[in-house]
């Protein structure tokens, strides 16, 4: 007769776990998610990000205050993030970001967070996901960013890495291996909007097709979260930070009408169970 072992279930974080899409500077909204939850006394347990998404992540999960999370948005710009360097594997390079990242959150390894957080990226040569959680943050997220064709991927051991949307632009279950008590995707991507009336340029057109791609991959996951905010990024560009501020707004008006209904729910989820403090 074989014995069975009783398996506990892991404690439960007592917080909401956000998950934040990709989507170049549209992703900026997540940082209005983040104030409006911080604003409501609400913890965030845990951060997933791709792509956009990850360098916001990376912000929060630092545990950088609402104002500072503001104003980083309004100061970032291109010169931070990239630099023209045509090359074989793309006319961009991204090894900017990791001192931008470590200059905004002054932390250099997830080791340093304060939240738990996940980045997730695409080995291109092997077709898989690749999540990291553990290391320097800076190198992840600039792969995490790789669009492919337009940056140069990032060479990491055996594999390529590129920007995480191809295979999990909405890294729901990247965020529920923390185990937040209630999950919270932050869908930044919409099929048809009024700016596309304005897709001027070839990045325009390219950035367009690649988001209406992943943004169908994206169903699935959303469809796992406890909840998802889509905050309205109509008529704002994809690619211009003077519209970081407004993006900041939206974010925070799409996520304050969801505040009851996420009490609600992490009232119920954590009443009768082991939890695991986290910051506010």
């Amino acid at each position: 007769m074989t014995a069975t072992v009783a398996v506990e279930p892991p404690p439960i974080r007592a917080g909401v776990g956000l998950a934040l899409g990709g989507g170049v500077l549209y992703s900026v909204a997540g940082v209005g998610v983040a104030r409006v939850l911080m604003e409501a006394r609400i913890p965030i347990a845990a951060v997933a990000g791709t792509s956009g998404g990850a360098i916001v992540g990376a912000a929060i999960a630092s545990g950088m205050r609402d104002w500072e999370l503001r104003q980083a948005a309004e100061e970032m710009d291109w010169g931070d993030l990239m630099r023209f360097s045509p090359g074989r594997m793309g006319l961009f390079s991204g090894d900017r970001i990791p001192h931008f990242v470590e200059k905004i959150t002054g932390c250099k390894t997830f080791e340093d967070l304060k939240i738990p957080f996940t980045v997730v990226t695409t080995d291109i040569l092997l077709g898989r996901e690749i999540r990291f959680t553990t290391g320097p943050i800076g190198i992840a997220i600039q792969a995490s960013c790789a669009i492919p064709g337009m940056f140069q991927p990032v060479k990491h051991g055996e594999m390529l890495l590129v920007d995480g949307g191809i295979m999990d632009n909405l890294p729901v279950r990247a965020v529920q291996d923390h185990h937040p008590a209630v999950t919270l995707a932050v869908d930044v991507l919409t099929v048809s909007d009024a700016y596309q009336g304005r897709l001027r340029t070839g990045a325009h057109v390219i950035l367009k097709a690649y988001h209406t791609l992943i943004k169908r991959k994206g169903e699935l996951q959303e469809s796992l979260a406890d909840l998802t905010v889509m905050p309205n990024v109509s008529g704002l560009s994809v690619l211009n930070f003077r519209d970081a501020v407004e993006l900041v707004a939206r974010g925070e008006a799409a996520t304050r009408p969801m505040i009851p209904h996420l009490r609600a729910m992490l009232a119920e989820r954590t009443r009768d169970t082991h939890t695991i403090a986290c910051p506010l």
